[in-house]
């Protein structure tokens, strides 16, 4: 009767973990869209700028979220933004413009929006022509190679953008030191260049392309890039080297991979001043 009743045990504790193991793997492919919100405390953040919502979206691909992209306009409008950056992949050749056509529309009229080319920008049967009409039609600023001035009263701050193509070459001669008398916030696309790009001084830098490592598991992370590389160091997150600090986002489209307890994401960033803090 013992061994009987030890078998049971084995067996139950086999039984149960098996379908642990089942509901794990069968809901690690349910991926939904999230907001994630972020807060960056700064005394480099002016006073004006204290609560000053960005709402970043990458790696669009044209997907779909809801009839006319209704799921993700109501996200980025849920997020009350100033601005709306994109950090590149909004399209690529695997899907027609229609989908961004939607977003677009959907949301100009939020905030101002400011976009960079990612790589997928660059297949050769990517609809970029199309793109540049529905950016001229709402109104979208191209920040490739660019800067920004954004001002709130009396103060201000710099938005630049970084072409992807720029950071496939060397940085040094693509990419300027950002200016310290201000508060700097950069646009890329890879986040596997931000070793590089963080000696440039850029205080906040807002990324994505790696698509949250694609595949996460627990206490690990994202464990595959785009590219097939392995343990990408920055997956999603945020992270900091030197004196900059960069939100890596998760993305929303799809890769060659599935994607794997890897939600969707949009983000939501809230500046704050240390200094009217210090000051309250």
């Amino acid at each position: 009767m013992k061994y009987i009743h030890l078998l049971t045990n084995k067996t139950t504790l086999f039984l149960i973990s098996t379908l642990l193991i089942a509901i794990y793997m069968i809901s690690g492919f349910y991926n939904p869209l999230i907001t994630t919100k972020y807060s960056y405390t700064s005394s480099k953040v002016p006073e004006s700028f204290d609560g000053f919502r960005i709402t970043h979206i990458s790696d669009f691909h044209c997907k779909e979220f809801g009839t006319q992209e209704s799921d993700l306009i109501q996200a980025i409008r849920d997020t009350n933004p100033d601005i709306i950056v994109f950090t590149g992949d909004s399209i690529d050749d695997e899907h027609t413009i229609d989908n961004y056509s939607h977003l677009l529309e959907g949301i100009h009229d939020l905030a101002p929006i400011y976009y960079i080319n990612g790589n997928h920008e660059y297949d050769e049967a990517a609809p970029l022509k199309e793109s540049l009409e529905l950016h001229q039609k709402y109104g979208v600023i191209d920040l490739n190679d660019k800067s920004v001035t954004l001002t709130r009263n009396q103060d201000s701050i710099m938005l630049t953008g970084l072409d992807f193509r720029k950071t496939m070459l060397n940085l040094r001669n693509d990419i300027s030191y950002a200016d310290t008398s201000h508060f700097n916030i950069l646009l890329y696309h890879g986040t596997d260049k931000f070793d590089g790009i963080a000696p440039y001084n850029y205080d906040l830098v807002l990324s994505g392309h790696t698509h949250g490592g694609i595949v996460c598991l627990p206490f690990i992370g994202g464990i595959i890039t785009n590219q097939k590389e392995l343990f990408p160091k920055y997956d999603s997150g945020i992270f900091t080297v030197g004196h900059s600090t960069m939100i890596s986002s998760r993305g929303l489209g799809d890769a060659s991979v599935p994607r794997f307890h890897n939600p969707r994401e949009v983000i939501s960033i809230t500046l704050h001043s240390s200094v009217s803090k210090s000051g309250s």
